[in-house]
C-alpha cells in the first residue's frame, strides 16, 4: 500500500543518469515545497534565509550552509524564509544496479522510509559538508563527463552517512502508523483530483473520517487546512503552466480548477505575493537576462 501512497509524478533526471538538480528562488513553481515523497534519495543545502523543513512530521530549522538527507518514501514539506536552496534528487539504484552484495547490503536500508538522518550543520568540520559541495558542484555546472564525478560524488556520500554515523535504523516491527497512511492517502488523492470540485466533506468521506478530525490532522502534517492545501496545489501547478507559455492566464485558471479568474489572480496572490501576470513577466525578465 505505502508504494502508490502521494508517489511523486515528476521524474527525476533520465533513465540512464536518474539525477535531478534544482535551484530553488522566489521564482521556482514549487518555492514553498508542499507535502509529497518519492522514492528516490533527496538531498537539501540552504544557500541564503532561513528554511523550515519537515521530514515526515519531525521539524528540521535550517539556515544558510545546512544540509539536510531526506530517505527514499519520506513524506517531506518546506517552509522558505527569504530562502535560497537547492535540491539534488537521484535514485539510489544507480549505485547498486547491476549489483548485489556487499553494496547494495549497504544501501537497502537507505530505501525504507523509516530510516532517519541526522541534519548537517553548516558550523560542523564534516568530510560530508566537502562532499555535498562537490556533488551539487558538478550538477550545477554539467561539464563534460560530470556523470562520472557525480556518481563518484554520491557514493562517497553514501560512505560518509555511514563513517559519520548519520543513518538512525528503527527497531523491527515498527509500523507506519494510521494518520501518517491516511494523510498520504488523502493527498495522493487530491493529487490526481486537484482540478475538480473539492469540499471539506468530500475530502473527508475519501478517509471515512469527520471533518472536525481531519482538519486537525491534516494541519499537523501539512500545515494548512485541506482546503488550502488543494487551492496552493494549484497555485503550483499554475506556476507551472505559466512558465511554459502555451495557455492565456484565463485558460491557466480554468485547467487547474478555478472558475473565476478574478478568485484565481485572488488566491495566488496570496501565495505568490504578486498576480499571475506579475509572474509570468517575472520569468521572462529573468529568462531574458540569463540569455544576455
Amino acid at each position: 500500500m505505502r508504494d502508490h501512497l502521494l508517489k511523486e509524478a515528476t521524474k527525476h533526471g533520465t533513465p540512464d543518469f536518474p539525477v535531478q538538480y534544482y535551484y530553488v528562488d522566489t521564482g521556482h513553481p514549487r518555492y514553498e515545497m508542499i507535502l509529497h515523497w518519492h522514492e528516490e534519495f533527496e538531498i537539501v543545502r540552504v544557500l541564503e534565509g532561513e528554511l523550515l523543513l519537515y521530514i515526515d512530521n519531525e521539524r528540521h530549522d535550517m539556515h544558510a550552509g545546512d544540509v539536510a538527507f531526506v530517505g527514499c518514501g519520506c513524506l517531506h514539506r518546506a517552509e522558505p524564509n527569504n530562502a535560497i536552496y537547492e535540491c539534488v534528487v537521484f535514485d539510489l539504484h544507480m549505485l547498486c544496479r547491476h549489483a548485489t552484495g556487499r553494496v547494495t547490503s549497504y544501501l537497502l536500508p537507505l530505501f525504507d522510509h523509516r530510516a532517519r538522518l541526522s541534519l548537517l550543520r553548516a558550523q560542523e568540520q564534516s568530510d560530508l559538508h566537502c562532499a555535498v559541495a562537490s556533488f551539487f558542484g558538478v550538477l550545477a555546472s554539467v561539464l563534460p563527463y560530470f556523470e562520472l564525478k557525480a556518481y563518484a560524488a554520491a557514493a562517497e556520500i553514501m560512505y560518509l552517512l555511514y563513517a559519520e554515523r548519520r543513518i538512525r535504523l528503527p527497531a523491527r516491527g515498527i509500523h507506519v502508523g494510521h494518520k501518517r497512511e491516511s494523510i498520504a492517502r488523502l493527498i495522493d488523492w487530491i493529487e490526481q483530483n486537484y482540478a475538480e470540485h473539492l469540499t471539506l466533506s468530500g475530502l473527508a468521506a475519501i478517509v471515512g473520517i469527520n471533518e472536525k478530525y481531519l482538519c486537525r490532522f491534516f494541519a499537523e502534517y501539512t500545515g494548512s487546512t485541506p482546503i488550502e492545501y488543494v487551492n496552493r496545489l494549484r497555485i503550483e501547478r499554475a506556476c507551472y503552466r505559466l512558465a511554459e507559455g502555451e495557455l492565456n492566464i484565463t485558460e491557466v485558471a480554468f485547467e487547474v480548477g478555478f472558475n473565476d479568474n478574478g478568485y484565481f489572480t485572488k488566491i495566488f496572490k496570496r501565495y505568490k505575493s504578486m498576480t499571475p501576470r506579475e509572474y509570468r513577466t517575472l520569468l521572462l525578465e529573468q529568462a531574458s537576462s540569463q540569455g544576455e
